[in-house]
């Protein structure tokens, strides 16, 4: 059984010392990557759609009048020559339909161990909706005025000067949202949730931040007014707001009013402390 084993173990060694890779579950060795532009015309008010498998997605908010896209597509095979033919057969486009613009990639048959990834890097007319989704990789969104809708499973997911509501999920990362004015809906399985309100925001948003293995971190807006429900099970409840609280007092379960009570907070984690301030 030794010389069995010590024989193996010496294969590996030869096979990976050669720079090749037997399929039994080994990860491509060469990679190739290609930069693709795109560009078209985008309206106010108009809204911006992607969907992408294994890739990031950043979006910048500016005054410009056209959405410009740079896409980096990274393609890995056992081969140089495999993966520059995976990397040149992924195509990707933008199509146009009503007041929807469009990001659509199109990926090529992949054999056992090729893959394929695209990272969109977009800048945008920043009076917008979004509604964008990946797989496998983290989301950036700046500057945007709109509805923003951004989901990802694998990856942790940011936002910043957003005005207008969000909606947020990821399953394995935290999320993090600074200087937003709107309703806010965010939701992650494994991760933190941090959320700072920009000082001018509307006093009475409706919020809802929801994870089950991280802590919850909230900065209201000014005279922030709602009504409040938070609850965790194995954590504490922080807040820095007076609250007039309703039903009986608890470490790990809040439910009152702050101020008139115009707004919603609803915030919710299994493991992990809440923090209002």
């Amino acid at each position: 059984m030794l010389k069995k084993v010590s024989l193996s173990s010496l294969l590996c060694l030869l096979i990976a010392a050669a720079g090749c890779c037997i399929n039994i579950g080994c990860w491509p060795q060469v990679k190739y990557q290609r930069t693709v532009q795109l560009s078209a015309p985008l309206s106010p008010g108009s809204n911006f759609a992607s969907q992408i498998h294994n890739g990031s997605i950043t979006i910048t908010g500016a005054d410009v009048a056209d959405c410009n896209i740079t896409a980096t597509i990274t393609a890995r095979a056992t081969t140089a020559e495999d993966a520059q033919k995976l990397a040149e057969q992924t195509k990707i486009k933008l199509e146009s339909q009503a007041d929807k613009l469009t990001a659509k990639i199109q990926e090529p048959v992949r054999l056992n161990n090729q893959s394929v990834s695209v990272n969109l890097d977009v800048t945008v007319l920043n009076r917008i909706g979004l509604e964008l989704a990946t797989h496998n990789s983290q989301m950036g969104i700046t500057n945007i005025t709109g509805q923003t809708n951004g989901t990802t499973h694998n990856g942790n997911v940011t936002a910043e000067q957003i005005s207008g509501t969000i909606k947020l999920r990821t399953h394995n990362g935290s999320i993090v949202c600074r200087e937003v004015s709107g309703d806010t809906q965010l939701k992650t399985q494994n991760g933190n949730v941090k959320v700072y309100y920009s000082k001018p925001a509307p006093f009475a948003c409706n919020i809802s931040l929801i994870t089950y293995n991280g802590g919850i971190d909230l900065t209201t807006a000014l005279n922030f007014s709602g009504e409040v429900d938070a609850s965790t099970h194995n954590g504490s409840i922080r807040t820095d707001l007076p609250i007039t609280v309703v039903g009986k007092v608890s470490k790990t379960k809040l439910t009152g009013t702050i101020g008139t009570g115009r707004g919603k907070l609803h915030l919710e984690t299994h493991n992990g402390s809440i923090k209002i301030r």
